[in-house]
């Protein structure tokens, strides 16, 4: 090129730059340049130093690239300039006049910014082969491997289905993985077959490439396979297995994963109770069951979440069979499954279990064939209550329930029976039934006997008694019966302890008062002790409880050891006893609302007022735990807070020597804790000591200033894995004036570790007064 022409070259390129001149004048010089080729590309480029490409400049560039011109091209990739560079690659990425497959050696060359050569590429996008990408990507750097690969996953297709198998059989795991990526766009049995090879590689992160594919690719030919994955050394690979078999939610999962559900590893069985949770069908109701007495916790919860999800036919199908289980702990179950499931079905199965040789199963059998209302019961329960006295209030009221007229005669009869507790519920089954429909005869034989009971009773049967839902409330034709008395709740097993009335005598010596409380373990009532003339709280256990003999002594042992604390800040126990087949605890009353409540009422506590109450849990505390007594079950419920702010805790039935406190969880698979107070230590089953009652602690102090609870998630196995995992938020960011001090004391109670922990209550309580 002349000297000559490399100065027009550089004046028209300057005219391009600069719109120096006419449209046409502009226009005749873009010609011109193209015209002189190659020639041109070196003054262009060089004009736009330090100033960005007009678009004219551009265009011109781009009709000058070509294959042949595409090395001064690369060449300006490199140049110092950015403005130069910038242009260089523009163009590159919009022209259509050149094989880009060259840029794809870039990818080697240091010199040249590997974010440029990737744009060029992606703008490229549809001219580059994807065959060729794969062939070539394996010569490549670690660093350029990802843009390759970004620059062709959203184009895989069939065609390259040998080029990615090959990948899938490379020596270097990363090619593996991301074959096993890229396999998820290509559905098929070669496919499946190589991502099933996949499971078993040596890599972790290629088997759980290879599970996440199978997923999308909804491969259900891989659910053995995917089961077996359950055992995987790896958390996220067995977490990841979970995902897949729920989301196919396919029942020929479930023979494999009942297997697993015998596995020696706890998260094995975790895992395959949680798929089982979704895919369950009748055939796995029973082993569901039976792991509810897993000796892992996590195992009962899933196993519990799992058959409470149920309902319909499916339950009642699977439960109908369980009812004559050689194993009494299913027959139990099985019969309180039933009990919240009615159906006409199981009213046959329920009959024969009025035969059952566990007592239990026969009154809870009882009890679910009066939800049935079937008529079909009436005469197995008229059968079974001449035959069972410690059953005939039971079937009195099944009957009353019922209400068919063939049961009239036979309550009718026991209307005046001698036993009192069995003529109060006949005469109370005889209003019930009253209350419904009934033959003219059978009502008027009804009516006939409530009025000879209700003057059998006046001279003090029911002298006292307040009137209650239980007593007779009709006379002959129906009407009222003036001035009769009503019965008390009858003393026996059975009865609800959740819905005393007000009146109802325990015991022959504790009159009820009002309910006052309740949760999972029992129902406490504000009682009276006729005897001394005393209130006092009575706690009532929950039904559960009479299910393991075991774990009614282990619990009135710890309950005889937390009766040594003697704290103005800790509930005083007073006793322990068995009212009417019920096992209960007197113990203080305190009139007050619990924390929790106090918190959904007025909202978070002042900083003040949070200490305050703070300090005196921590008070009770100290002495609790010198007593070699931890509680475990710290929480808002279980802080009352009564006048000016006096605050003691209550339940600690479910604390534990201190030495021995490992076991977090009953025989009956109860969860010693709740989950948004839970420590960690607790729901792994390690070694517990006081430091977990200040974890607790911290969550409360917590959620009390901030008004949120740390730990908080749609499910309690959610929650659980938050305490595990999860990150919070410091409370200082929550609340801004919380003192530094005070925000340091919260955070590190609720440290993972106990040894991050304050190391006792009485450190704790020390640093909480340095906090105020």
């Amino acid at each position: 090129m002349s000297l000559f022409d490399r100065l027009l070259a550089g004046q028209l390129a300057r005219r391009l730059q600069e719109a120096d001149g006419s449209p046409e004048e502009i226009s005749s010089a873009a010609n011109r340049l193209a015209e002189m080729g190659a020639s041109a590309i070196k003054p262009l480029l060089e004009t736009l130093k330090g100033h960005p490409a007009k678009d004219r400049v551009l265009e011109t560039l781009g009709r000058v690239l070509n294959d042949a011109t595409l090395p001064r091209f690369i060449e300006a990739l490199q140049h110092g300039d950015v403005t130069v560079a910038d242009a260089a690659t523009t163009v590159l990425g919009r022209s259509t006049a050149y094989d880009p497959v060259p840029i794809l050696d870039l990818f080697g060359d240091a010199s040249i910014s590997k974010a440029r050569v990737e744009k060029i590429l992606q703008d490229q996008g549809e001219r580059i082969p994807v065959r060729t990408v794969l062939t070539m990507m394996t010569t490549f750097g670690k660093e350029s491997r990802g843009s390759a690969l970004r620059l062709i996953e959203k184009r895989v297709d069939a065609e390259v289905l040998n080029e990615i198998m090959g990948l899938a059989g490379h020596a270097e795991w990363w090619f593996r993985l991301h074959a096993a990526r890229l396999l998820s766009r290509l559905p098929g049995e070669t496919t499946v077959a190589t991502l099933l090879r996949l499971l078993s590689d040596d890599h972790t992160g290629v088997r759980l490439e290879s599970v996440r594919s199978l997923q999308v690719l909804e491969a259900t030919m891989a659910i053995p396979a995917l089961c077996a994955s359950l055992e995987d050394p790896d958390l996220k690979v067995q977490s990841a297995a979970i995902e897949a078999l729920v989301s196919f939610a396919d029942v020929s999962a479930v023979p494999h994963l009942l297997q697993h559900l015998k596995n020696d590893s706890e998260q094995v069985r975790r895992g395959a109770v949680e798929v089982l949770n979704q895919v369950v069908t009748v055939d796995a109701i029973k082993d569901l069951v039976g792991a509810l007495r897993d000796a892992d916790w996590w195992v009962r919860v899933r196993a519990a979440d799992a058959l409470g999800t149920l309902g319909g036919e499916r339950v009642v199908e699977a439960v109908i069979g369980l009812i004559d289980d050689p194993d009494e702990f299913i027959r139990r179950y099985a019969v309180e499954i039933l009990n919240t499931v009615p159906d006409s079905r199981a009213v046959m199965p329920l009959i024969r279990a009025l035969e059952d040789p566990d007592w239990w199963v026969r009154e809870r059998a009882i009890d679910a064939l009066a939800r049935t209302k079937d008529r079909r019961a009436v005469a197995p329960l008229i059968d079974l209550l001449e035959q069972d006295l410690r059953a005939a209030p039971h079937c009195v009221r099944a009957l009353g329930a019922i209400g068919d007229a063939e049961a009239v005669d036979s309550l009718c009869r026991l209307a005046t029976s001698e036993d009192a507790e069995i003529k109060r519920e006949a005469i109370s089954a005889l209003t019930t039934m009253l209350r419904g429909k009934l033959p003219d005869d059978a009502r008027a034989r009804a009516q006939s006997a409530l009025g000879d009971a209700v003057q059998t009773g006046r001279g003090g049967l029911w002298r006292n008694a307040p009137r209650s839902g239980h007593g007779p409330e009709a006379g002959r034709g129906g009407e009222a019966v003036a001035g009769a008395p009503a019965p008390r709740a009858p003393s026996n097993p059975s009865f609800d302890t959740r819905k005393l009335a007000t009146g109802t005598i325990l015991g022959g010596r504790f009159r009820v008062m009002q309910r006052i409380g309740g949760g999972g373990f029992g129902t406490v009532y504000l009682v009276e002790d006729t005897v001394v003339r005393e209130e006092m709280a009575l706690k009532l256990l929950s039904p559960q409880f009479s299910l393991d003999d075991a774990m009614i002594k282990r619990f009135v042992q710890e309950l005889k050891l937390t009766r040594r604390v003697s704290h103005p800040n800790v509930i005083r126990i007073h006793d322990l006893l068995e009212l009417d087949g019920v096992q209960a605890i007197s113990m203080e009353y305190f009139q007050g609302r619990d924390l929790g409540r106090l918190l959904r009422e007025e909202g978070t506590l002042s900083l003040e007022r949070a200490l305050k109450i703070g300090g005196q849990a921590l008070e009770g505390l100290t002495a609790a735990h010198d007593s070699g007594i931890v509680h475990r079950d710290i929480k808002p419920a279980n802080l009352l807070v009564g006048e000016d702010d006096l605050t003691k805790i209550v339940d600690f039935g479910l604390a534990a020597v201190a030495q021995s406190s490992r076991s977090r969880i009953t025989r009956s698979g109860l969860l010693v804790g709740t989950p948004e107070y839970i420590s960690p230590e607790q729901i792994t089953g390690q070694q517990l000591d006081a430091r977990s009652d200040l974890y607790a602690l911290g969550v409360v102090l917590y959620e009390a200033i901030s008004g949120k609870q740390p730990f908080a998630g749609e499910t309690a196995v959610n929650t659980l894995f938050q305490h595990l995992e999860g990150e919070i938020p410091t409370l200082a960011s929550l609340v801004p004036d919380v003192p530094p001090a005070l925000d340091s004391l919260v955070m590190r109670a609720m440290s993972r570790s106990p040894d991050d922990r304050p190391q006792s209550a009485r450190d704790m309580l020390q640093q909480l007064r340095e906090a105020a």
